[in-house]
């Protein structure tokens, strides 16, 4: 098996032998420790239907700020809890992938343990806000077709806190329609 090229976050232990995680060509993801493959997690059967979709690259933003990723714009929920209307589209799925500078600012290396940003995942059911650590991959799926306003986030937000840095974004953004 061939192992794909490292980058600086798994090249930085010292003796170079600590496991890694990374994605192959197969469709799965595998823990590999000194060529030798561990444990996998593959995708080979995953599909998810798509009404439409998005892509957001930005390059070396946000330091110290924040960019929504997407807003289903669900303002209230009843009691009873309405159904979507019908023929509506709304975010069902988001894949997230941040990129860090080597340095900040200042010019100073930045250490792996400084590399984190904030999503902050806004329920539709109370829109409260929750707010989640994220190194560099983020990756949601909610039902795909479902009317049911509980079973969708609302809004989702990135925030990096360090004004520093700026990180990159990329963001795939699925869209599906209620039946």
């Amino acid at each position: 098996m061939a192992i794909p090229k490292l980058d600086s976050v798994c090249s930085n232990d010292a003796g170079g032998n600590q496991p890694i995680l990374q994605l192959f060509d197969d469709k799965c993801f595998k823990i590999v420790d000194r060529e030798k493959s561990k444990t996998a997690f593959c995708l080979d059967d995953f599909a998810f239907p798509v009404d439409g979709s998005s892509c957001i690259e930005l390059e070396g933003t946000m330091d110290g700020g924040e960019m929504s990723l997407f807003d289903n714009q669900i303002l209230t929920i009843g009691s009873p809890i309405l159904d979507l209307e019908s023929d509506t589209i709304f975010v069902r799925g988001v894949m997230v992938k941040i990129t860090y500078p080597a340095n900040d600012s200042n010019g100073e290396e930045i250490d792996i343990v400084d590399k984190n940003v904030e999503i902050w995942i806004e329920d539709a059911e109370t829109l409260n806000y929750k707010k989640h650590p994220l190194h560099n991959l983020f990756v949601m799926f909610t039902n795909p077709k479902s009317n049911d306003p509980r079973h969708l986030i609302n809004r989702i937000k990135i925030v990096n806190p360090n004004p520093l840095y700026a990180v990159s974004i990329s963001a795939l953004i699925v869209y599906g329609k209620v039946k």
